[in-house]
């Protein structure tokens, strides 16, 4: 599943890719996963579109791209105003890749964007979690479900004494109060487990009972995983290479990860204990039981 390295990834090819490049076409093969923004009084509120919608986008020209979390936010300019936004979230299978206009098209490619220059843009998705959302103006300030978020951690870092606070009035385990956005942009659940087991702590306790400066530590171990995570994809040539990126649950790909998913290994860190497997909100821990006290 996509989490904030691989948004950071697609983030850094779509600038690479696109940006300052015009728009030539536009087409979306799975309407599902094509809405907009719609503003009704002073309340926002998504609806389908027609994907002939994204007429919207012809002619106009990739004028940036930022993330926020596992958010990307891409907005499109006609000459220097802000002629329409897409906020993509890749969901759980969600990917950008870059072909030649004359390329057969990607496996599960959902939308596509032909660029001048030669630039053909997929957005890649097998399950149709993911959502390819039109803005208005690219008007992202506006959105409740973004203005939420806190600043982004590899942007901003993580306000600890923020996050010891919120932690203090959640009684559910560690590893399931994380997986909220409004607490750290980006954390699922695989930087999750990878955190926790860094910063040693028990995945099993409530949020409540860390100390401030464990909280500390987890916000240190949490950049650290992400900082881990996007080496190995540049070291795969996903970032800035020539390679497609390949998330861990596809058959085939090495897993870069030092707990998650290696139930049965010994600890790679105390060399004593066995990376478990427990079920929490019905998702997959890792965790080592003897360092993670």
């Amino acid at each position: 599943m996509p989490e904030l390295p691989e948004v950071e990834v697609a983030a850094r090819n779509l600038r690479r890719w696109g940006e300052g490049r015009r728009v030539r076409a536009a087409g979306c093969s799975e309407p599902r996963i094509l809405d907009a923004v719609v503003h009704v009084g002073d309340k926002v509120r998504t609806e389908p579109v027609d994907p002939a919608a994204l007429g919207a986008l012809v002619g106009t020209r990739l004028g940036g791209v930022e993330r926020l979390g596992k958010n990307l936010l891409l907005a499109f300019k006609r000459g220097r105003k802000p002629a329409v936004g897409v906020w993509s979230h890749l969901g759980m299978t969600g990917k950008w890749l870059r072909r030649a206009p004359a390329d057969p098209p990607p496996r599960f490619s959902r939308v596509r964007l032909d660029l001048e220059g030669g630039v053909t843009l997929h957005y890649v998705d097998m399950r149709l979690f993911g959502f390819f959302r039109l803005v208005p103006d690219a008007g992202f300030a506006a959105l409740p479900a973004l203005a939420a978020l806190p600043p982004d951690p590899l942007a901003g870092g993580i306000d600890t004494a923020r996050l010891t606070a919120r932690f203090a009035r959640i009684g559910k385990p560690v590893k399931v109060a994380l997986l909220d956005q409004t607490l750290v942009p980006g954390v699922g659940n695989i930087q999750d487990s990878e955190a926790l087991w860094r910063a040693a702590i028990d995945p099993r306790r409530r949020a409540s009972s860390l100390t401030p400066a464990e909280v500390r530590r987890l916000a240190r171990a949490v950049i650290a995983s992400f900082r881990h995570t996007l080496r190995a994809f540049a070291a795969d040539g996903a970032d800035g290479g020539g390679a497609d990126i390949e998330y861990v649950e596809e058959p085939g790909t090495r897993n870069p990860f030092r707990v998650y998913d290696r139930a049965g290994i010994r600890c790679p860190r105390c060399h004593v204990g066995t990376i478990t497997r427990i079920v929490q909100a019905a998702r997959s821990t890792y965790f080592c039981p003897r360092c993670q006290k």
